[in-house]
């Protein structure tokens, strides 16, 4: 009678299968893996390792499918962490960066004493933009496993997105002392050359580290801190010999995403028009690919909001007494609007500090969503007194948060400059009651653009394809025209083309809304000694210009489908 396998071939074929995997040979590895589990579907080992099979070999997708088969199997603690880490870096690679940070949290809660899952909470929870969060993770890993330069990494990223840049710095040489060579140190070092405005600083060490690791990402950085004037300009060189190194058939996609962008953006510069748009059409669809995104959802979310938050709901709900020490100013709405050049004029006030992108906002307004979504018969079931007790408990959870980022409250005055805070005015309303907002726009198609020309580390789906940057823009503009109706009293418009034209004659009125005193030494100031730390910090240290202004007219042919999907959104003073 046919028993099956004997337990000592079926450990030796485990061997040859962890052996195709340690030399990469994936088509090897996977033929075996199908045969292993065609015997054995249900085997936990076989399927954690058939996962690996097809995260290395870029078959994500599947990968994810056998490690949750696999994680249904686990016999004990330690291998659910196992496959929850790989579960979570598997999210990760797709860019679902939540779904990651849930598993690769459950996986540091099952095996608390390994660094492992803790540093890799860690680097999700950054690119989540959850610097305080993230810290901590990476600080556990390193109570774990003092030596670990990974975490320490890790660590000193976190303080210079905090703006504690001479703690980050120091923190990024010790791993360097500890592992010499270590590319993500390297190119940390060098992000603080460039937030400290040393750019040819940054320029020199990032050509240095690209050329000696071809697979690292980084040439959109590089390519991003100054324009391209010559077709010999050593970036350049650098790019076209990257894509001839053997290594490159092998690196990522992400990597040759990120290398196609520099690459458009130096035929940008060079007046190389068609070219340009060809590579970021090519590059911005496997971009998009990464994402889990449909406009029509959001459409719908966009809408949903503005019927719950009418002028009613907001005035019967919202707090009116025991406004917080600091009030917030929460600069709003979709990337390359200027509020990034708006932030640093502001910071040069003496009484307004910046906060930078705080992501916070967002995660407590889900909360507070789902807790309300759960009274039956929401919104008419909720009540005066369990809508102050979640607004106070909102608001001071926010503050709390800030407190944890940036080391305690800033005052009198601070900026929140989480762009997507935009969904949210009718509650800041609601739970700030000093707060004010202020959204940025620009013109819909320089702004469509330059969104489109620009490679984010995170987020804004909806920006590598320009018909649903159109259909998401539409819905944003009839949000904002819905709160202007609703907290209008609270909400500044300030269009990019008027700062620039004029930045002191924009500035006057809005700090008359601001309740602050003009004061023209921000001008000088606001934009030249503090850390910018967005994907406008080069141009944002350049003095104040209308360069930008007009630009989509060079692609004129290529957005006319977006021209007229946004025409009734086109200024008219712009004759376009």
């Amino acid at each position: 009678m046919n028993t099956g396998p004997s337990p000592l071939s079926r450990e030796k074929d485990r061997e040859t299968l962890r052996a195709h995997l340690e030399r990469a040979d994936f088509a090897a590895a996977e033929s075996l893996a199908q045969d292993l589990l065609a015997q054995n579907p249900g085997d936990f080992e076989l399927l954690y390792l058939a996962g690996l099979t097809a995260s290395r070999a870029d078959r994500i997708e599947e990968a994810i499918a056998r490690f949750e088969r696999a994680l249904a199997q686990a016999p004990n603690r330690q291998a659910r962490a196992a496959v929850l880490q790989a579960l979570g870096k598997s999210h990760w690679t797709l860019l679902r960066l939540e779904l990651a940070e849930a598993a690769l949290a459950e996986a540091a809660r099952l095996a608390p004493d390994d660094p492992n899952p803790w540093i890799d909470l860690g680097a999700v929870r950054k690119s989540l933009g959850e610097a305080a969060r993230a810290l901590e993770a990476f600080t556990t890993a390193l109570a774990i496993e003092p030596d670990s330069a990974e975490a320490r990494i890790g660590a000193g990223l976190c303080e210079i997105d905090l703006g504690r840049i001479a703690e980050g710095r120091r923190a990024l040489e010790s791993a360097l002392a500890m592992a010499p060579g270590q590319p993500e140190a390297e190119n940390g070092l060098a992000l603080i050359d460039q937030l400290e405005g040393r750019l040819e600083a940054a320029e020199a060490r990032l050509l240095r580290l690209l050329g000696e690791h071809p697979e690292q990402m980084g040439a959109f950085g590089l390519a991003s801190l100054r324009p391209f004037a010559t077709d010999d300009d050593p970036r350049l060189v650098l790019f076209e010999k990257r894509q001839a190194e053997p290594v490159w058939t092998r690196v990522p996609e992400i990597v040759r995403i990120d290398l196609d962008y520099a690459l458009a953006k130096a035929d940008h510069d060079l007046g190389r028009t068609a070219s340009a748009f060809s590579r970021l059409a090519q590059a911005s669809r496997r971009r998009r690919a990464l994402f889990l995104f449909d406009v029509g959802r959001e459409e719908e979310r966009l809408e949903r909001i503005a019927s719950l938050f009418t002028r009613d709901f907001i005035e019967r709900f919202r707090l009116h007494r025991d406004a917080p020490p600091s009030c917030p100013v929460f600069i709003v709405g979709l990337p390359r609007s200027g509020s990034t050049l708006l932030e640093q004029l502001l910071a040069g006030h003496p009484e307004i500090t910046p906060a930078g992108e705080f992501p916070v906002l967002p995660r407590l307004a889900t909360d507070l969503s789902l807790s309300w979504g759960r009274l039956p018969g929401f919104p008419a079931a909720l009540t005066e007194g369990r809508a102050e007790n979640d607004l106070r408990s909102l608001a001071r959870r926010y503050f709390e948060s800030l407190r944890g980022s940036q080391g305690e409250v800033p005052g009198p005055v601070f900026t929140d400059k989480h762009l997507g805070n935009f969904l949210f005015a009718g509650l800041i309303r609601m739970a700030f009651p000093d707060a004010r907002i202020i959204h940025t726009r620009r013109h819909p198609l320089d702004q469509a653009l330059s969104a489109y020309r620009q490679l984010f580390t995170y987020g804004h789906p909806y920006t590598y394809d320009l018909a649903e940057f159109g259909r998401y823009y539409i819905a944003y503009r009839r949000l904002m025209t819905h709160w202007q109706s609703v907290v209008g009293e609270i909400l500044y418009d300030l269009s990019y083309e008027t700062l620039v034209a004029d930045p002191e004659a924009a500035l006057r009125p809005l700090f008359d809304f601001l309740d602050l005193p003009f004061d023209p030494a921000g001008l000088a100031t606001g934009t030249r000694n503090r850390p910018v730390r967005t994907a406008s910090a080069v141009q944002v240290r350049a003095p104040v210009h209308a360069e930008s202004v007009g630009v989509w007219k060079r692609y004129r042919e290529e957005l006319e489908p977006l021209r007229a999907s946004l025409a009734s959104w086109i200024p008219e003073e712009t004759g376009d």
